[in-house]
């Protein structure tokens, strides 16, 4: 999205410093409803001082003020006619300068804006995934057809964006493509139920790629690989991919938000709140002997402030966590650097973690509890889809086509 200029914070012009010339302070707002740059200026209380050194220090106070206003949303704008909302679908860059605030209409912006706000218990991933989705779905309306009533969303309208733009040009999974479809759909249900039109038009979606994206198990002569060229280039990355191996941390919360504080240096233990955790449920990781030794006496992870995060900026143990796609993006250079298959992910060494345990005969009680599993089924399945079962016969004992 090309960045657009919302705002021009204020300044003062002190007409060269001339006290006999009314100073004023000057900014500058994009009008929502023309997208303009509209100019404003202000006078008040600065040309009562004849002292020149007054003026600045009122100016300094006027600029500080009005700055203040802007970055919290403020608007100098006044029209009745207008109603304002706070659009949860702009870029969060955007809303930081210029507010939540932008011209209503009978959009499909402005009702996936109200449909936000009915989901009150969504967690904050789930409500990402809506905002972004929707935004694109909005942005492609405007772009096409200006922002017009909801009305105007037709079948054809929703296919062409599925099938041009989503299938045609991005060329997105089918997995991605019906979470599209769901998000959208679940907007124009909520439409239907207000009264504003009489049928959802998000219907006979196309299917879009078949690409197999799911993380598979890293195999045991590629670890090894991985091992000697992260394990040099970047440490810090190495050691999250062993925390997310041993102690099974998925790489997104569990992984990310660890603090020093969370780990018991002395028995061993990871405490993962069910608040980070994906399954809502409380749980202690067991770090093994050997990775807590190395967490000690390596990384030395013990001597570290007890509030700071492990994986912090600057590639070390820190006040601030690292950026929610920073340790995925490091991965998959390496997997470039290395010509790895795709289906290697950050996620697969957590798959890894589990593959190793079932081929070392860990129960699956063991499992159970260090995934945070709710029973021993779900582990079973779990390991079924994510792990397979592979046969050590037909893996080390089939003959060689080319020893024959």
């Amino acid at each position: 999205m090309e960045r657009i200029k919302m705002i021009i914070l204020p300044q003062l012009n002190d007409c060269a410093g001339d006290i006999t010339k009314n100073w004023f302070v000057y900014y500058s707002v994009r009008d929502p409803r023309t997208n303009r740059m509209e100019r404003f200026k202000t006078y008040k209380g600065i040309n009562k001082f004849k002292n020149p050194e007054r003026r600045y220090a009122k100016s300094e106070e006027i600029i500080g003020e009005i700055s203040k206003k802007l970055k919290e949303g403020w608007t100098p704008f006044k029209d009745d006619s207008k109603i304002i909302y706070a659009d949860q679908l702009r870029y969060k860059n955007i809303v930081e300068i210029y507010g939540e605030m932008r011209a209503s209409n009978t959009s499909f912006r402005f009702y996936s804006n109200k449909y936000l706000e009915t989901l009150t218990k969504a967690s904050d991933g789930t409500l990402g995934t809506y905002r972004s989705k929707l935004r694109i779905f909005s942005e492609w309306i405007e772009a096409n057809y200006g922002e017009v009533d909801i009305s105007a969303v037709t079948n054809s309208v929703v296919l062409k964006f599925f099938s041009e733009h989503l299938i045609g040009k991005k060329k997105l999974a089918d997995k991605t493509i019906r979470c599209f479809k769901q998000n959208i759909s679940n907007v124009f249900d909520y439409v239907v139920e207000v009264g504003r039109v009489m049928k959802n038009p998000v219907y006979n979606i196309p299917q879009g790629y078949d690409k197999d994206e799911a993380p598979r198990p890293v195999a045991e002569f590629d670890i090894q690989k991985f091992r000697d060229l992260i394990s040099r280039r970047d440490p810090q990355l190495w050691m999250a991919i062993e925390f997310e191996t041993y102690c099974f941390l998925r790489p997104g919360k569990e992984l990310r938000l660890l603090k020093i504080r969370d780990i018991d240096f002395a028995r061993g233990l990871i405490n993962v709140d069910r608040f980070r955790s994906k399954t809502n449920r409380d749980r202690f990781a067991t770090i093994p002997d050997h990775f807590l030794i190395k967490i000690r006496e390596v990384y030395n992870l013990h001597k570290c402030n007890r509030d700071f995060y492990v994986f912090g900026k600057g590639y070390k143990p820190g006040p601030e966590c690292l950026g929610k796609n920073n340790l995925k993006n490091r991965f998959n250079s390496f997997r470039e650097i290395l010509n790895m298959p795709s289906e290697y992910k950050l996620y697969s060494w957590k798959h890894t973690g589990n593959s190793l345990a079932l081929d070392n005969n860990i129960s699956m009680y063991a499992l159970r509890d260090q995934n945070g599993h709710s029973s021993v089924q779900v582990t079973e399945i779990y390991t079924k889809n994510k792990v397979g079962t592979i046969s050590r016969e037909i893996r080390d004992k089939f003959p060689d086509l080319d020893n024959l």
